[in-house]
């Protein structure tokens, strides 16, 4: 989020100058997280674990709900298999099997995954053209759009790896912020342009 408002001031300065506070940051909470240093030194031993023996884990349970959900999709890929089908189809589909293909879960642990199996391709389009006209809407310069933009792209990455729109406390925080922003933006560009015509409407003496 950090690069993304370097990013936009378009200064190749600034965009290093985060990096290196973003790069001092992570190393400071790889030496001080005993519990981060774990979690990501053990992703790679979870995959193959999940590859070869099936064997439940963080990384394993997200690849199988991921693997799943692309067959769910294919089953019905233009509109879906309707609002709450999720949870019915993992359902249905464990009965037989046995570890982390067993498990059953009612959100598939990505945002895209979870629209496409309710509403296929349709549900996609609305989904990522809300992403599209929100983020147009915070392209303006200035601190208001870049809290908006960072919200967005906040819950943009964040739902590669969760259904952050259809979490309670993260998806209420992405009404509120993308809410409020967007209303302080628009009212400053209604104000702007009020004042150009205004302005631009001759006077008379």
């Amino acid at each position: 989020m950090f690069i993304v408002v370097a990013w936009r001031h378009g200064r190749m300065r600034s965009i290093l100058a985060v990096i290196g506070v973003g790069g001092v940051v992570l190393a400071g909470a790889w030496l001080a997280s005993p519990h981060l240093r774990t979690r990501v030194l053990s992703a790679y031993s979870q995959f193959r674990e999940y590859r070869d023996a099936d064997v439940p884990s963080s990384v394993g349970k997200r690849l199988e709900f991921w693997r799943k959900s692309v067959g769910f999709f294919r089953e019905s890929p233009w509109i879906g298999h309707g609002t709450g089908s999720v949870l019915q189809l993992f359902q249905q589909d464990a009965i037989g099997r046995t570890a982390v293909s067993a498990e059953v879960v009612a959100n598939p642990h990505n945002q895209t995954f979870s629209v496409a199996i309710q509403w296929g391709i349709v549900g996609l389009t609305f989904l990522y053209a809300l992403w599209f006209v929100h983020l147009r809407m915070f392209l303006k310069q200035g601190f208001v759009a870049e809290l908006g933009l960072i919200v967005i792209v906040q819950n943009v990455i964040g739902s590669l790896f969760n259904s952050h729109l259809f979490d309670f406390t993260e998806g209420w925080l992405y009404v509120l912020g993308v809410g409020i922003a967007g209303g302080i933006v628009a009212k400053r560009a209604a104000a702007n342009r009020s004042n150009k015509v205004a302005a631009a409407v001759p006077t008379i003496d």
